[in-house]
């Protein structure tokens, strides 16, 4: 019993770091978009969506994050230095490292939809895996 809490100590503690890194990004996309719906050229409707659906994003995933925490503390023990815990820990801090280059993608991304008229509608017929780039060339193509 003691390796499968081991394992699953590894395992939540690299989706843990996931969900946590999701929640923040989506909260911190939702203020961009509420900023929009005041100042942005960009249509109300476009930054009312972003706000909603990054906002019940962010509580979805930072829901996850702390009943995830709350169940797995039954059965590894964090207020001691353990190997359980320090697993949990290591696999935490090495997923918050991998994903964390991520972030200033998404939040560009974001911010293009919501301050940028009509990027939001062109952005949508850019494949989804290659819609950050997108943003990249089109703040660098914009500024020459």
């Amino acid at each position: 019993m003691a390796i499968v809490i081991f394992v699953l100590g590894i395992i939540w503690g690299s989706l843990s770091a996931q969900f946590l890194v999701q929640a923040v990004t989506a909260f911190i996309i939702a203020l961009l978009f509420l900023t929009g719906i005041a100042y942005s050229k960009v249509s109300r409707v476009t930054n009312v969506v972003g706000v909603l659906a990054a906002l019940v994003q962010s509580i979805i995933f930072g829901a996850i994050f702390v009943g995830g925490n709350w169940i797995a503390s039954e059965y590894v023990s964090y207020e001691s230095w353990n190997a359980n815990s320090i697993a949990s820990l290591v696999s935490f801090l090495v997923t918050i490292i991998y994903v964390a280059p991520q972030v200033p993608g998404k939040i560009l991304l974001a911010r293009m939809c919501a301050w940028v008229p009509f990027f939001s509608e062109a952005s949508m017929r850019v494949p989804r895996n290659e819609r950050v780039a997108f943003a990249r060339k089109y703040r660098l193509d914009s500024h020459h």
